[in-house]
Parts: C-alpha cells; structure tokens; sequence
C-alpha cells in the first residue's frame, strides 16, 4: 500500500511595495517593483538553508494590489489593498505573507490585526530594513522565518517576524522575533529594530495564542466598507498653534500626550469649577481651545486623548480641566493601534458612548497589559 505524497503548504504572497520590493534605477534611487520582488524573494527562499525550501513542501501564489514605497502609504491606499484582500479565499491557504515596507509597518499591522481577527490561518507582514539584493538586508531572513511557522503550524493570527540587530554586553547580536502585529510600535529614528510588547525570540514563541475571535466570515474586513480620511492624530510639542489646524472633515481627533499623560491648558487656572471653566479664553496654544472648535464643527469631532489613563490622570490639575470635559481616552494600546481603531470606528459609523465602547472592547491582542 502506498503512502500518500504529503501536498506542499500553500501560502498566498500578497505584495504591497515597500524597501523589500525596491530595487535601484539608473540614478540609483531606490524604487519599489513587487513583480521583481516576487521573483527574487521565491528564489532566495528556494536557495536558503529552510528544511522547506523546496517545492515539495510549499507553494506560494501571488497577488500584487500595491506597488508604493510605504511612506506614500494613504488611507486610499489602504482601501485599494482592503478591497483586493476581500476577494480572495483564504481558505484555500495555509497561509498569508504580506511584503510591506518598515516606514508604516506598524499602522497596517495594527489596521490587520483588527480587520482580519478571527481568521482561520496565520498571516504575518514581513519587511527589511535593506532591498533583498543587499547582503545586509534582514528582509529575507524574515520571510525564511514566516514561511517557516507557517509550515509549523503557528496558530492562526496577525503576526510581525522581524530580526533585529542588538547590542548585549557591549557584542552586536542578530535576533529574530515575531510580534503580535497588534502591539507593534514604529521602527524608533535612528534605529532600524522593531519593539512590541510581549514580543518573543522565535525560539520561544509557543506562547502565542489564535485570534480573539472565532467566525472568520463575521472579519471586520468584510463588516467595513471603506474607511475615511477622518481621524486627525496630533503629538504635542512646545509651541504648538492649534489655531493653525483645519478640522474640515474631521470626525475624530486622536490627542498624544507627555508622558505624564498631560497636555498644554493655558492660561491655568487651578481647580476651576464648570462655570468658570465654561468663561475661561484658552489661548490658541491650549488643547481647550481645540476641544472647543471641535464641538462646533458640524461632525461634533470627537477628541480623545492617548496615552492616558484616567484613574492616575487627575493627579495633575492640567489634565483633569480636559477630563471633564468628557473626552474619550484611549490607555491600552499603541498610539498607532489607537489612530486605527479610531479609523475603523468612525468607518463603521460609531459616535460617542458607541465609539468609546469600542475603543474599549479588545479585538485582537491589542490591550497592554
């Protein structure tokens, strides 16, 4: 009796651009080709030292619905790709690669680990700090690592491989590790690693749990029409003129904070109470001010402020004048995660309790414990 030929896992290879699909023109600037990067990644995964490199083992299929450098990443962008994603059958995979440049990485991960809970097979992002011709490039290495958990049998979510290069004990040291794509901060200035809470050396990563959610066909993905440009993020910074931002089509504004969860409410005035609040001229300097504008744009945008936890946030006078004035607050997750959420929410057509509710209720990883 003959045994069955074992069938290669197969993987859908999605595409979107980025420094792991560029290659350098005449000029020698670099310019993202996916159709180039399509071939040149198979062939150095075929030429690895992967137990699965050969095609007994796994299949790729490809699909190109972007071809950007991920700083040109738009939220337009983000629907092309989103539409292109609701046509295909993940259940005739094992398995999702998405190729996506470091500079935005963070944001469409997080934007996937919410879209795509509840998927039934695991989808990781990889991307290189270097196009995959140079021999620096970590791009491959990353791809070798996905394909292999992949194969594995890692259990179905959104996922980040990424090598980082470290110093311990004052020694460069290369190390490999994957990310819940839902927690993933931005790649720091001057630096070309990933950090993410919880995140795990690959030989450790048999802690990862599936997806919080259960029923692939109920994915946010296919819940969400089309996002909108909507959401407006602002970092805080000495000098700061809220008078010189538009608020036209904003239905959301996301509110970074100092680390001590505070932000600018001059002129101050210790402890005032709502009336004298409500007759108080913030200048144009001061978040009041644009708390103020907000509620008068024919949205009501809502503010919220991020990261702040409201239970120690009233430790500081300055923060509790903007507290209550009933702004949302976003604590748990990634400055990046919450711009998404936000996003989504608007897009599903969430406003006050409802979109707070939202931003409450956990998806897919993404709280900070």
């Amino acid at each position: 009796m003959s045994i069955p030929k074992e069938k290669p896992k197969k993987i859908l290879l999605i595409l979107t651009g980025g420094t792991i699909c560029s290659f350098a023109n005449e000029k020698g600037e670099q310019e993202s080709d996916t159709k180039k990067a399509e071939m040149l990644i198979i062939q150095n995964f075929r030429n690895s030292d992967s137990g699965f490199r050969h095609k007994s083992k796994v299949a790729f299929y490809p699909k190109r619905p972007l071809d950007i450098l991920s700083e040109n990443m738009t939220v337009k962008h983000w629907n092309t790709l989103l539409t292109k994603m609701k046509g295909y059958n993940f259940s005739n995979y094992d398995g999702v690669i998405i190729l996506h440049g470091t500079d935005t990485l963070a944001y469409t991960a997080s934007l996937l680990s919410l879209l795509l809970a509840g998927i039934s097979i695991p989808v990781f992002l990889v991307s290189s700090q270097l196009p995959l011709y140079n021999k620096e490039a970590n791009g491959n290495d990353n791809f070798k690592t996905a394909v292999e958990h992949i194969v594995k049998g890692i259990k179905p979510n959104i996922y980040v491989a990424y090598k980082n290069e470290e110093v311990i004990d004052k020694k460069a040291v290369s190390q490999m590790y994957i990310h819940y794509a839902s927690r993933l901060l931005q790649c720091p200035n001057h630096s070309n690693n990933f950090y993410s809470s919880g995140m795990q050396q690959i030989e450790k990563n048999e802690f990862f749990e599936g997806s919080s959610s259960k029923a692939e066909d109920g994915m946010l993905l296919y819940s969400l029409k089309k996002l909108e440009n909507c959401v407006l993020k602002i970092t805080p910074y000495v000098g700061l003129d809220y008078s010189r931002i538009s608020l036209k089509g904003v239905k959301a504004v996301l509110h970074h904070t100092y680390h001590s969860s505070t932000m600018s409410v001059n002129p101050y005035h210790k402890k005032p109470d709502q009336k004298e609040e409500k007759s108080i001229n913030y200048t144009k300097d001061s978040i009041m001010s644009l708390i103020k504008r907000c509620g008068a744009t024919a949205s009501k945008a809502e503010v919220y402020i991020e990261p702040c936890n409201e239970k120690n946030a009233y430790l500081y006078d300055t923060t509790g004048i903007v507290l209550r004035c009933k702004v949302g607050t976003s604590f748990r997750t990634t400055s990046e995660m919450a711009y998404v959420k936000l996003l989504i929410g608007c897009a599903l057509g969430y406003e006050k309790e409802r979109l707070q509710n939202f931003m409450n209720t956990e998806i897919n990883k993404e709280f900070i414990r």
